[in-house]
Order: structure tokens, then C-alpha cells, then sequence
């Protein structure tokens, strides 16, 4: 079912920025466009419930109850829960058709939701039926602990319940009743689910043994089980999507396992992969990863041949940070390029580089034949930050300023991508227009086919900023609209306040904060979580990381930083994520140039600068400059260490 946009007739200005360039969050020319508004047709899918729940910021997003509602009364809640400690995220199951001729799908709807609460794992169905929604066990399994949910994608997003019952481990599979007691599971750990052809009914489970240090085949009732090939617990790589085949890199070796019959074979690399996180990335059929030689690869599993996709040795290659139709996006922390999939890039485009005040965030998503990201550029003086919306598609890159992407629903019906980061069609985009320095704005709903012209305004929500921590990312490819409703979570970066909101994609003004939890602070123990991003980026903090050696391999539990100002007063970083070693500050107290100091747990200076060399909120971002590896920038040293 092919989703159509109406245009409206009134006219707005969109001020739309097309890159030519590249650099420091991008340069290049302004172009302001007269763009319409475009409003989505509503989605021919069966209504859902939705669901929300107070966050716990440190707990990295993690959900502390459940509440489910109905889009026609997203006030009035319909199922609450408040004990789900036992696990940190509910979880929510996906469904839909699969047309294994053309690779389409149809009917995708929220299925159930799932969550550990007292000892007992529940479910509620989630298709919005005349009824009221009812919790029921799922399976009659008590008294749970070590409880972990196991993702598997296929014919929509199921999840599996590993936990111990007492001093047995066991499984509770996703369409288990109430009545149904839980497999017994010994030390096997579910990677994924079997079928004889892809979209056939599962006919069994791939798992791996810690017993016996194999990769196995499993019947439905593990009863059966077979040895396949040895392997290590975190070996398994993923599904070769639209087939019946599984791949495992194991002792530097790519296999390909055939889960109808339990076989595999090598397939040959021909490199060695680099050594690193996100250095190669398994993607449709294919696995793409960086190597020894400072090159891309991309090896084909069903072909089973291995190509380079850059023509020269390029240090710049650190990480995979995203994959579309025809690109791999990769780089660093502090840099974004691409490069064509079939290898005919002659060089890679650089969409950015970093320097101190302007750079690329963090998070970043592959949807069909194109690339979002977001730019900010730090004002040195002031300490504000400003955002751009960018998309890369066709080797060309066009930036909205003001905004940035916050979150993506996809479309109940479409072609099944297995070649992007992103499995579905995307039925919308929601997008943060006119930010302020926080990322916090107006929300609004975009038609993917108009990316950067005007959508309908959904609400405002100044100060927080919808892309700063995991609970979005959680359920990135699980959030589908009933009648247009969603939720997305944001933090306020005012008080590190994290909040649930409603909006209905279809209608104007329909935005609904949730939830009301209360501010942290950065101070509290036993410590701030800034979500995996460096903290100015986040939430205009400044911030960084201590280690054991200029070379940064270490890090250097239960020390901090404090700043030193050229008129004597100080400033002392807070804690930020890990153990200490991480801190943060808000930029706005940076109030001239400074001499950091590292000090030991009893507030002895064990390491300094020398002179007030850092020049003010320019300098915010310390690990730019302080990097790892020898990488360091504006003559650093080398990283931020407790030794002189």
C-alpha cells in the first residue's frame, strides 16, 4: 500500500541550507526555498494501544513503570504497572505480512508489550480491540531473576525471555499463555529463531552453548539439539535478512550457516578486520568492515567474494556509522564520509569534520537511499548552540537550520529494506524546527518524500531535546502510528528532566507531555549518564574523560577535573557516565580562559596545565582536542591523564 501526501495550498518559507561544501558542521551555500506544507494521509492499519513510562536518567533510559493508553485518550490510562524493576525496558513485539515473491509487507502493528514485574512475566496485547487491554502472565514461570530479553527480527520484532526460576534458566517465548510453563534452558542462549524459507513459520531456534562452545540447531521444544560449528558467546553476527541464512564471525572467520538444514561454510575475507568498536557492520546480505590495511571492505554472503570499496589506504577510517541503499557512512567521532557500496567512489565524500565548536551528533540513520544526521555549531562567546537537519542522498547533502530529525514511524505497508540500517518504509519523520540552544522547539510531522519543506507544527517542547538519550533508539524500529498517535521521550537539558510524549502525526497541536519526573541535577550519586554522546554535543555541557596515559587505553576510575579561571574562581565537574572518569559542566559557567586540574579522590592536583591556555567555551569539548590514540588536535599532549 503505497502512502500518498496532500499538499496544502498555503505557502510557508523553509529556510533549507545546500551543502557544497564540507568542514566544520558544514559550509557551503544558503538557499532559502518556498517549500509547501504537506500534511500524511492517514494509515490503513488496525488501531494499537501505546505505551509509556516514567524514565530513570540514571539508568540510561531506562523505564521505571508502564503505562498503556488509547490514541483517542492519551490522558486516560488504560493498563499501569509500577514495579518493573526487575528489568530495565518493557519491551514491544511487532507483526505483519510477508509477500516472499516481491519482498513486501503489509499489515505491521504493534503486537504485544512485554515486561517483568514481581517475580512474573506479563504481556498485554496490544491491537485496540472493543475491550479493555488486559495484562496475563506470559507462561506460568514465578519467581524470576537475571531476567534478559533477546531480540529477533523476523516477520516483525519478537523477543524472547531468558531468566533463572529459582536455580534453573529458562525460556519464555513470546507466544507462551498463561498456563504454559517455560523451557527449561540450560546454559543455551537463543540467537535466533529457524524456518525452513524465509516468512515459512519457525520451526526451531539457533543457539549457543556455553557448555560445550558451539553454535547449535534446536527444535521448538529443545529437546533436540545439534552441534553446527565452535564459536565464542559474542561470534553470532546476525541474519542474512530474506533468507534462510545466518552469519558467524568466529577466530577471524566469516561462516555462513544455513538454518534449514543446520549446515555452513567459510566464506573467505581475505583481510583482517580492524581491532575496534563498529569497525564492521552486517547489513542485508552483505558484511562491510574496515580493515588492518586501512580499507574498506564489503564481503557478499551469498556470493561469497569479497571486494574493496575504497581505492587507498585512508586513517581516517575508524568506524561504520551508518548504511543506505548505496552508501556506507563511515569515520569517527569527530568526522562523517561516505562511499559508494558497489565500490566506484574514486574518493570519499566528506559530509563533515569536527573542529572545537561545530561538528556532527552523535546518533545517525540510514533509511532507504538516504542519510540523516544532524550538524550543531557551539557560538564561543555565548555558549549557545545551533542545529541543522541534514540529509545525504545522491552525493549531495541539503541541511535545514534550526532543526534536527527526532524521531521516525514507519509505514504499516511497503518494500522490506534489507540493504539500509533501516528495515521499513518510513511513514513520517518527526522533526524539531526553530531549536534553541537546548534542541528543544516545535515538533513537527514531515513526509519522508518532502524531507526538507514544512510540515504540520505538532506542539512545542522548549529546552528538551528528543535525540539526547536510548529510550528513542530502543524503539526505533518498533514505533508504528494507530491513527497517527506515537510517543517519544526527551530530556530537558535545563535540569536533566526526562519526559514521555504524545503526538498524533495527523493533526495539529496534538502534542501531550506524559510524564513529570523529576530533575537530577548533575551532582546527585551515584552518578549522570550523558547517553554514549560527548556532553556538549548533548546538552551543552562541556565535557570529557580522564585516563591512566596520554594514549588514552585506560580510564582512570574516581578522578575528576576542576577548572581554574584567570580571575581565581574554580569550577568542579560533575560526575558524568562510568565510574568518574567521564565529567561534565555546564558551558554557560565557563566564564573565561582557564588551567585545568585532574584531581584524586581526596582533592589532591595530580596533573595541570601550566598556563591558561584553554581559551574559554571554545574549548568545551575536551576529548576533541585530548583525543586517544595519539590523535591529539591544538597541540595537546596526548588524552587527559593522572600523571604528568
Amino acid at each position: 500500500m503505497k502512502q500518498r501526501s496532500l499538499a496544502f495550498t498555503a505557502v510557508v518559507a523553509a529556510a533549507v541550507v545546500t551543502i557544497t561544501g564540507c568542514g566544520g558542521g558544514g559550509s557551503g551555500d544558503n538557499v532559502v526555498n518556498d517549500a509547501a506544507l504537506y500534511k500524511l494521509s492517514p494509515q490503513k492499519a488496525a488501531k494499537s494501544y501505546l505505551f509509556y513510562g516514567e524514565v530513570d536518567p540514571k539508568g540510561l533510559g531506562a523505564l521505571k513503570n508502564v503505562r498503556v493508553i488509547a490514541d483517542s485518550a492519551p490522558d486516560n490510562v488504560l493498563v499501569s504497572e509500577d514495579n518493573i524493576s526487575a528489568i530495565r525496558y518493557p519491551v514491544i513485539s511487532t507483526a505483519f505480512e510477508y509477500n516472499a515473491t516481491n519482498g513486501t509487507y503489509s499489515g505491521l502493528h504493534s503486537d504485544k508489550l512485554f515486561y517483568v514485574a514481581n517475580g512474573k512475566a506479563y504481556s498485554v496485547p496490544m491491537q485496540n480491540s472493543n475491550g479493555q487491554p488486559q495484562a496475563v502472565q506470559n507462561s506460568s514461570a514465578g519467581n524470576l531473576s537475571s531476567v534478559s530479553y533477546t531480540k529477533v527480527d523476523y516477520l516483525g520484532t519478537q523477543y524472547y525471555l531468558s531468566a533463572k526460576e529459582g536455580n534453573t534458566s529458562v525460556l519464555i517465548t513470546p507466544q507462551m499463555k498463561a498456563t504454559d510453563a517455560p523451557i527449561v534452558l540450560g546454559n543455551k542462549k537463543v540467537l535466533t529463531v529457524t524456518y525452513p524459507a524465509y516468512g515459512s513459520p519457525a520451526d526451531g531456534y539457533l543457539v549457543y552453548d556455553s557448555d560445550v562452545k558451539k553454535i547449535q540447531k534446536c527444535d521448538m521444544t529443545f529437546s533436540a539439539c545439534a552441534d553446527i560449528l565452535d564459536a565464542g558467546s559474542r561470534d553470532f553476527e546476525g541474519d542474512v535478512a530474506g533468507t534462510t541464512y545466518s552469519a558467524v564471525l568466529t577466530g577471524g572467520k566469516l561462516y555462513k550457516v544455513d538454518k534449514n538444514n543446520g549446515t555452513y561454510e567459510e566464506v573467505a575475507l581475505g583481510q583482517t578486520i580492524k581491532t575496534g568498536h563498529g569497525t564492521s557492520s552486517f547489513n542485508g546480505g552483505a558484511l562491510y568492515f574496515i580493515a588492518t590495511d586501512g580499507n574498506l571492505y564489503k564481503t557478499d554472503l551469498l556470493a561469497g567474494k569479497t571486494v574493496k570499496l575504497t581505492k587507498e589506504k585512508d586513517d581516517r577510517l575508524e568506524r561504520i556509522r551508518a548504511v543506505t541503499d548505496k552508501w556506507v557512512i563511515v569515520g569517527s567521532d569527530t568526522l562523517l564520509m561516505a562511499l559508494k557500496k558497489d565500490g566506484s567512489s574514486e574518493k570519499p565524500i566528506v559530509l563533515v569534520e569536527n573542529s572545537k565548536t561545530k561538528g556532527y551528533k552523535y546518533v545517525t540513520l540510514g533509511v532507504g537511499d538516504i542519510f540523516l544526521y544532524e550538524l550543531y555549531s557551539l557560538d564561543p562567546k555565548s555558549g549557545d548552540t545551533a542545529y541543522r537537519a541534514c540529509i545525504f542522498k545522491d552525493g549531495k547533502t541539503e541541511c535545514r537550520a534550526n532543526s534536527f530529525w527526532a524521531g521516525i514511524s514507519a509505514k504499516t505497508a511497503g518494500k522490506l529494506d534489507t540493504a539500509a540500517s533501516y528495515p521499513y518504509e518510513p511513514y513520517a519523520y518527526v522533526r524539531v524546527d526553530d531549536t534553541d540552544s537546548f534542541g528543544g522547539g516545535t515538533l513537527k510531522a514531515i513526509d519522508p518524500a518532502h524531507p526538507m519543506d514544512d510540515g504540520i507544527s505538532l506542539g512545542k517542547a522548549p529546552n528538551y531535546n528528543f535525540q539526547t538519550f536510548l529510550t528513542n533508539y530502543r524503539y526505533l524500529t518498533e514505533t508504528v502510528d494507530s491513527d497517527g498517535g506515537i510517543v517519544l521521550y526527551a530530556k530537558n537539558d535545563t535540569n536533566y528532566h526526562v519526559d514521555a510524549f504524545y503526538m498524533n502525526l495527523l493533526k495539529e497541536n496534538s502534542l501531550v507531555q506524559l510524564t513529570n519526573t523529576d530533575p537530577t541535577g548533575f551532582n546527585k550519586a551515584p552518578r549522570d549518564h550523558c547517553h554514549g554522546r560527548h556532553c556538549m554535543i548533548c546538552h551543552n555541557l562541556a565535557g570529557g574523560k580522564i585516563y591512566k596515559d596520554l594514549n588514552g587505553t585506560k580510564s582512570a576510575y574516581g578522578y575528576r577535573v576542576e577548572l581554574e579561571f584567570e580571575d581565581g574562581t574554580t569550577l568542579l565537574a560533575a560526575v558524568s557516565k562510568g565510574k568518574g572518569e567521564n565529567f561534565s559542566m555546564p558551558i554557560k559557567k565557563i566564564t573565561g580562559n582557564f588551567k585545568a586540574k585532574v584531581l584524586d579522590a581526596n582533592g589532591t592536583v595530580v596533573n595541570q596545565s601550566t598556563k591558561f591556555y584553554h581559551e574559554g567555551k571554545a574549548y568545551a569539548d575536551c576529548n576533541y582536542c585530548h583525543a586517544r590514540y595519539g590523535q591529539t588536535r591544538e597541540e595537546a599532549p596526548g588524552a587527559i591523564t593522572i600523571a604528568q
